[in-house]
């Protein structure tokens, strides 16, 4: 069985036997984070730190990994039984889906939905200065704004050939590629003067 105690740097961390994590209450911390922390400083937004070998009593540094929380989550979903994977389907269908349907609908709810649609808004509409990625002219525009102007966008997608389908001659049956929006009959202007012609 796991010791009750461990010590780093001086502090003692006394072992949760709901979980397996190490504590101390004064600094309110994990043992793991803390030692990562004290190695290799804080860490960054999005991260966890992960025991290699899955045992939360082994808090050496080699045994530490910082991954992302949702590297973190799926490395420990994979470890569930399916008696583990049946109580967390129950339970959100159970508990989680209603409440969190009843507090979306609440007026609470709807403030925060309407604070942050504005907020979103307000990010998305922003005008920054950014380079056209067809002419890298710099310009002011929108976050998500690739393109200068309509002329760069079209001459882009051309380049890129985003537009680009596979169309069958109607005079010498061949294939060539056309754009979508075009939609050309005929592969040449040879062929084309053929058409003309047999109309």
């Amino acid at each position: 069985m796991a010791e009750k105690y461990q010590w780093y740097n001086g502090i003692r961390f006394t072992r949760d036997d709901e979980t397996g994590y190490y504590l101390n209450s004064t600094i309110h911390k994990r043992m793991h984070v803390y030692v990562w922390e004290c190695i290799h400083g804080n860490i960054p937004k999005g991260y966890e730190v992960h025991h290699k070998d899955l045992d939360r009593s082994n808090n050496t540094i080699e045994n530490l990994q910082l991954l992302t929380s949702h590297e973190h989550k799926l490395i420990h979903a994979e470890m569930l039984t399916d008696e583990q994977r049946e109580w967390r389907r129950n339970n959100l269908a159970i508990n989680a889906r209603p409440k969190a349907s009843e507090w979306h609908k609440s007026e609470e709810g709807r403030a925060w939905h309407k604070e942050h649609m504005k907020n979103c808004q307000e990010s998305l509409h922003r005008r920054i200065e950014k380079p056209c990625i067809n002419c890298g002219k710099v310009f002011l525009g929108e976050i998500k704004s690739k393109y200068c102007c309509n002329n760069c966008k079209s001459a882009y997608r051309r380049k890129q050939s985003v537009d680009l389908i596979e169309a069958t001659c109607v005079v010498c049956g061949k294939s060539f590629m056309t754009s979508k929006y075009v939609m050309a009959q005929c592969c040449s202007r040879s062929c084309g003067a053929k058409l003309g012609h047999m109309k």
